[in-house]
């Protein structure tokens, strides 16, 4: 699953980045001034993909641990109340 949110993430700032520098070219812009904007679209949704990473991955940890817990509580001995 790591693998595949890496390679999303890249795809969709490489996207993002191509997307820029299109509209930059469209725009007549220089091309340092494309290029600056381009880099940024690329570095903003790699820093918001790495973040959904993160957030997904603790998800995904804490379900497991918490699936562990309960089937380890299924197998101790529970005294009536």
């Amino acid at each position: 699953m790591r693998r595949l949110l890496v390679r999303m993430t890249l795809t969709a700032a490489l996207l993002a980045a191509l997307l820029a520098a299109g509209i930059g070219a469209a725009s007549k812009l220089s091309w340092s001034v494309t290029l600056l904007r381009a880099s940024l679209a690329f570095g903003i949704v790699a820093v918001a993909g790495a973040g959904v990473g993160l957030v997904l991955m603790r998800t995904a940890l804490r379900r497991y641990y918490e699936r562990g817990r309960v089937t380890h509580a299924a197998g101790r001995a529970r005294a009536d109340r």
